[in-house]
């Protein structure tokens, strides 16, 4: 694997263990955006190895954009719906303000499991076929 996208994969992984610690520890806001990050980064590094240069964007749903744009196959529909998930959680569980209800734990687990599916997914486009280890 390029070294590059090495080193985005690692950040990514650490947001990924970043989550699951959140959860455990009954910090839903935290696990859910660090589950944001963790597949912003991975999006990124796709991008940055295709293109040489990092997009300046957090929304997953431009990442998948510039993605398309550089000739990544389509993303199926459920990864897709994962992303919009996934993407309200960059500002609602990062500020007090941004949202009226606590988060849950079902919704920490629901970020993580897209997560993870993301994850799956885009191991599969990464060269030779490497995954997130």
């Amino acid at each position: 694997m390029h070294n590059l996208m090495k080193s985005w994969i690692e950040k990514a992984n650490n947001f990924r263990k970043n989550a699951l610690i959140a959860k455990e520890n009954n910090l839903y806001d935290i696990a859910c955006f660090s589950a944001q990050q963790a597949v912003e980064l991975v999006l990124k590094g796709l991008i940055v190895s295709k293109s040489g240069s990092r997009p300046f964007t957090h929304s997953l749903i431009e990442l998948y954009e510039i993605l398309e744009a550089l000739d990544f196959e389509s993303f199926p529909e459920e990864i897709i719906n994962c992303l919009r998930i996934l993407a309200n959680h960059y500002l609602q569980a990062r500020y007090p303000d941004s949202r009226f209800t606590e988060y849950t734990i079902e919704e920490a687990e629901k970020a993580i499991d897209c997560l993870d599916e993301v994850f799956d997914y885009v191991s599969k486009l990464l060269p030779e076929n490497q995954d997130f280890e």
